[in-house]
């Protein structure tokens, strides 16, 4: 009879499978049980978010209503209360310090707003706003886990509303009523229309003291639509009819804030979607459009200096084109509302220039006087009014110049201009005569002379240009030009190209001419300037003449003007030296054309109240004087609070 078998394998197999089952049920129930706990820790930030959200939103709502910052925080407070009253998991939080100068930070960070972990903190441009909570762990126990604490931040930004609006800041300046009575709108005289209505006339432009600074005063109201005229600035109109400049230029009120910079006849910057190529309806339905849109959408301003920056240089637009901005005005404000808007000082300004340009070469014996050597031309826009200084300056980069070896001799002045200084004119210009040119045993060639133009006060502008100085008789020359003096670089990084041609004039010239690329007179090439090409970078001029292409790149240069000088330099089959230079322009980011000539300098900001709004003016009044920092805290009444991003 057999013995009986025992299973002990199977049995054994039972046994692991059940232990396996255990753990796993174990580690199910722990990621079920972490599972909830993390359920629990994102409803609790979701619901401190909100109420960090709702609180920055109301302190800015209080300071953009004129409250004090005590004022918000004690809002804000009142704000995470009511919203703590509920909270999901059962624990209140705490509120935020009262102070901000008793918040909390990240560890390391103290004092830095960008690290703040419970607290309310006011600046002149944002509110902050972060809150924590201490979650305690259900499931997570089980794993060792304690507490979870729960941080939630919200930040508000004032920006926006700034209007595509320039109002005068004063009208018959300088004006001279200095312990005059107070008038009442008398547009006859001196008027400061941000001065308290009562003071508006006291003073000059430059004599302040007797007027006082508007504030916000009792609120408007239909039935009393001029408020307290102690308090707020006179009831003038800031666009449309009767908001024109003291200067009698065409313009009511109406600008285009991203156009920028008009240092000179083709420096401006363009913002947002405008380009140089933007026609007059679209940049009036843009403009209009942000006024709809209650806000501007930047880059914001710099803060306003004296004498004005570029940035604060703003092009203006046609009086005519005032009509789509007061349709806009009436379909998004009414009497009451108060919008932030630029202050210019009253009159516009048209960028002055003027030009200099050459007629040939001017020519000269080895050794001896020339007694008339040449001409040049000097020119005129309508609203230069001032002389310009002329001298000559050395093509230093040239070490066989006579003028820097001194074989041109008087090197100090080796040329004399008559007359000078000169006083440009309109159309063909002024001519201006070279004269006493002095020589000693200067080698004959072709080099190179810079024209300096320097005009004074108020414009101070200087100004070079090039001309050819042939020293003996040279027979075998070179043309030189380009295909155009000026490219534009839509955005730093892309590169612009120049086709050069140089055609020989009289017999084969020789040897190659060598092209490279320098900066004007007492500069540097600009910084960020990309790579530099020639090709091919030695020409042998031709008849019919030979190309090069000039490639620049633009690397990482700021948007601006910038100009080049490109040398050609070269011996002739005569052994003698030919150096041609000429100027090339590169505009990045700005405008290749001449672009608007007219602009308003914005020396400051202000909030005003709108009074009244027909089909054909807006009129308002000042509840802040002028201001130049647009961040500055007494601006957010015309303003709005936003929320933003924490870390912007």
């Amino acid at each position: 009879m057999c013995a009986p078998v025992r299973l002990r394998g199977r049995a054994t197999e039972a046994g692991q499978v059940l232990v396996i089952f255990v753990f796993a049920l174990v580690t199910l129930m722990a990621a079920a049980g972490l599972a909830v706990d993390v359920g629990r820790f994102y409803s609790e930030r979701r619901f401190l978010q909100n109420a960090a959200d709702a609180a920055a939103l109301a302190a800015g709502n209080v300071l953009v209503s004129g409250g004090t910052e005590d004022a918000a925080r004690t809002e804000a407070r009142a704000v995470l209360a009511l919203n703590f009253s509920i909270p999901p998991n059962g624990i209140v939080p705490t509120l935020p310090p009262a102070n901000g100068t008793d918040a909390v930070y990240q560890a390391g960070h103290a004092g830095d707003p960008a690290f703040v972990i419970d607290g309310i903190l006011v600046s002149g441009a944002s509110v902050r706003v972060a809150v924590r909570n201490t979650i305690p762990y259900t499931f997570g126990r089980a794993v060792g886990l304690d507490t979870n604490m729960i941080v939630a931040q919200a930040r508000v930004r004032f920006d926006g509303k700034l209007l595509p609006i320039a109002v005068r800041q004063y009208i018959k300046a300088p004006g001279s009523n200095t312990g005059s009575a107070p008038c009442v709108d008398d547009f006859n005289r001196f008027m400061d229309f941000f001065a308290t209505a009562n003071t508006a006339c006291l003073g000059t432009d430059g004599s302040t003291s007797s007027r006082i600074s508007p504030s916000a005063g009792s609120d408007f109201s239909a039935s009393t639509p001029d408020g307290d005229r102690s308090n707020h600035g006179p009831i003038v109109e800031i666009l449309g009819q009767g908001a024109d400049p003291d200067n009698g230029a065409d313009f009511r009120g109406f600008v285009a804030l991203d156009i920028r910079n008009f240092q000179s006849a083709s420096s401006q910057l363009y913002y947002d979607e405008v380009t140089a190529s933007t026609n007059a309806q679209k940049l009036k339905d843009l403009q209009a459009q942000w006024i709809l849109d209650r806000s501007y959408p930047g880059p914001p301003f710099p803060a306003a200096v004296s004498p004005p920056a570029p940035d604060n240089q703003v092009a203006i637009m046609s009086g005519n084109s005032a009509g789509i901005a007061v349709d806009a005005i009436s379909k998004r404000f009414a009497p009451g509302d108060e919008i932030l808007v630029a202050v210019y000082p009253g009159v516009t300004m048209q960028i002055p220039d003027f030009t200099m340009s050459t007629t040939g070469d001017v020519s000269v014996d080895p050794t001896g006087t020339a007694a008339s050597a040449g001409s040049i031309r000097v020119r005129r826009n309508q609203a230069f009014s001032g002389t310009v200084v002329l001298s000559t300056v050395s093509d230093v980069n040239d070490p066989a110049n006579p003028l820097v070896l001194g074989t041109l001799l008087n090197p100090a002045s080796p040329i004399t201009y008559d007359p000078n200084p000169v006083t440009p004119t309109l159309g063909s210009g002024t001519s201006v005569a070279l004269r006493n040119l002095q020589t000693a045993s200067a080698a004959a060639g072709i080099y190179a002379l810079w024209l300096k133009g320097q005009a004074g006060s108020p414009y101070l502008t200087t100004k070079y240009a090039p001309f050819a100085l042939k020293v003996g008789t040279v027979n075998k020359d070179f043309l030189f030009k380009s295909d155009s003096s000026e490219q534009t670089a839509a955005a730093a990084g892309n590169s612009v190209a120049f086709i050069l041609n140089l055609k020989r004039s009289g017999g084969l010239f020789g040897a190659a001419v060598n092209l490279s690329l320098e900066a004007m007179p007492g500069e540097t090439l600009p910084a960020g300037l990309g790579s530099v090409t020639f090709s091919p970078a030695a020409v042998t001029p031709s008849s019919s003449g030979t190309d090069s292409t000039l490639t620049i790149g633009t690397g990482t240069m700021a948007p601006g003007r910038y100009q080049f000088v490109v040398r050609a330099t070269g011996t002739n089959g005569d052994s003698q030296k030919v150096t041609r230079l000429m100027i090339l322009t590169v505009y990045v980011g700005t405008s290749s054309s001449g672009g608007n000539q007219e602009y308003v300098d914005i020396v400051g900001f202000a909030v005003m109240r709108v009074a009244g709004i027909t089909s054909n003016s807006v009129t308002a009044y000042a509840i802040t004087p002028v201001i130049a920092d647009p961040s500055d805290s007494r601006l957010r009444r015309g303003q709005v609070a936003r929320l933003s991003p924490w870390n912007d």
